[in-house]
């Protein structure tokens, strides 16, 4: 059990192992695991971490809706209060662009509605509009240069969204995620007034919740342009098929989740205050400890080893710096949540990046979803256990048996003939067998022999049964 990050309780630091899974994902690379769901969450700053807890055991909404929801809203409220220097010494926002695909009842409704309650309160005094749901491009983009610079595009069911335009403006949706109001177009060249006193920076965050089927068609449809745009690269994305449970509700009172409340309105109210007064790349800057920086470095370098089996090499250069700026966020989103004083530490950064990890991954498997193992490939596999099996007991080193021998075992396996030699081919192709003639008893054979140890195997492993998956 990893050891509390704090005497007080509530969130563990990460190991350094990350806590490895125990499963190979096919759009990782070989020996690469990336933290677990249940580590990213206990990996988050203490008031956060037990807001979440409490939000799963009351509500009952998924850890996976919880973490995307949580982040996102507390995006929100800290981005108009401080921004976070970047790696090149400019400071960066720190608001976060997420989207959470979670199946049919993963508690998607219930941690969007609880975590954002606080936010609608705090926000009555707030003239301008704030809170987008389905909006399209060009009245989004006009809000937001009538002074709008403080919004947020959340929902619980984003079903909709997705079949919008605004989904996949992508330029237009960088340039928010960077703080940057889209420049004009020929449809704004009528309107002096709105040119001459638009803002120079804004804050934008989305939190949106999707349903897995719809994004898998979004993904299907725009993700190579998305990806192009360089976007996607940007976008925070979790999938997710965790269902909810019951929770207590009423039976368990809230107290961490009361906490988060008073925050959540103590973040606003400074926030109303401090755009008043100035504009959003202004605002104060939270710095980042050397050591900390290098925590963000080392990460950055799994980040790039992570995608390096499914992105060509430059791709893996943009998926490790995108994510790395989005962990850097996560990382004053939670130093400034917390009250922290001072600059980043490497602590609170170490949490950051086992959180952004866990994002990566899950970008990989629903960008690159996995493909299915070819039949012939899981017939291989169970050929190959049962003839290891059988070689251990029969205490053999390098078993064989006529090629015949094995052709003719088929019916045992519910497989035709066919079916037997195309399974014996894939396994002599991966190398863990051969077929040979041979001369027994003065007669010429073929025998089918498994090879040991077959190549690519660990110094060490006895190769009882190798792996074809």
């Amino acid at each position: 059990m990893m050891p509390p990050a704090y005497s007080q309780g509530g969130g563990f630091m990460p190991s350094p192992s990350l806590g490895l899974q125990s499963q190979l994902m096919n759009h990782l690379p070989a020996g690469h695991l990336a933290p677990s769901l249940q580590q990213a969450t206990s990996a988050l700053t203490p008031r956060m971490y037990r807001a979440a807890h409490e939000c799963h055991a009351i509500y009952g909404a998924g850890y996976g809706a919880i973490l995307t929801n949580l982040l996102g809203k507390v995006s929100f409220a800290v981005s108009g209060n401080f921004r976070i220097r970047g790696h090149n010494g400019k400071s960066m926002s720190l608001s976060l662009h997420i989207r959470f695909a979670g199946a049919r009842l993963s508690g998607k409704t219930e941690a969007h509605d609880r975590f954002i309650a606080p936010i609608n309160k705090a926000m009555e005094g707030w003239k301008k509009r704030w809170l987008f749901k389905n909006v399209f491009p060009p009245t989004l983009i006009r809000k937001i240069r009538a002074g709008a610079v403080w919004s947020m595009l959340s929902m619980s069911e984003g079903r909709g969204h997705l079949a919008d335009t605004l989904s996949r403006s992508f330029d237009d949706l960088s340039d928010l995620y960077d703080s940057k109001i889209p420049p004009f177009d020929r449809g704004d060249d009528d309107d002096e007034d709105l040119v001459e006193h638009a803002p120079d920076s804004a804050i934008f965050v989305t939190c949106v919740n999707v349903q897995d089927d719809k994004n898998r068609e979004w993904l299907d449809k725009y993700g190579e342009s998305a990806k192009a745009s360089g976007y996607l690269f940007r976008l925070l994305t979790l999938e997710s098929d965790e269902l909810a449970i019951e929770g207590a509700g009423e039976q368990q009172p809230e107290f961490a989740l009361l906490d988060y409340d008073h925050r959540i309105v103590e973040l606003i109210a400074s926030g109303l205050i401090k755009l008043t007064d100035m504009p959003v790349d202004r605002l104060p800057e939270i710095k980042v400890e050397p050591s900390a920086e290098q925590v963000l470095r080392q990460g950055q370098a799994r980040f790039k080893l992570m995608a390096s089996a499914m992105l060509p090499e430059r791709d893996t250069i943009v998926f490790a710096v995108r994510l790395a700026a989005n962990a850097r966020r996560i990382a004053g989103c939670m130093h400034a949540f917390e009250g922290y004083e001072g600059a980043v530490t490497p602590e609170t950064m170490a949490r950051a990046v086992t959180i952004a990890e866990y994002f990566g991954e899950r970008w990989l498997a629903a960008v690159f979803p996995p493909k299915p193992v070819p039949p012939h490939v899981l017939r291989g596999q169970c050929l190959l256990n049962y003839l290891y099996g059988k070689a251990l007991q029969a205490g053999l080193h390098a078993p064989s048996c006529r090629d015949a021998d094995i052709k003719a075992l088929a019916p045992n396996f519910g497989w035709s003939k066919a079916e037997m030699v195309e399974t014996i081919t894939c396994i002599c192709g991966q190398g863990f067998a051969q077929v040979v003639p041979r001369i027994e008893n003065g007669r010429r054979v073929l025998k089918f022999e498994l090879i040991v140890p077959p190549p690519g195997f660990m110094p060490g492993n006895q190769g009882y049964p190798p792996r074809l998956i």
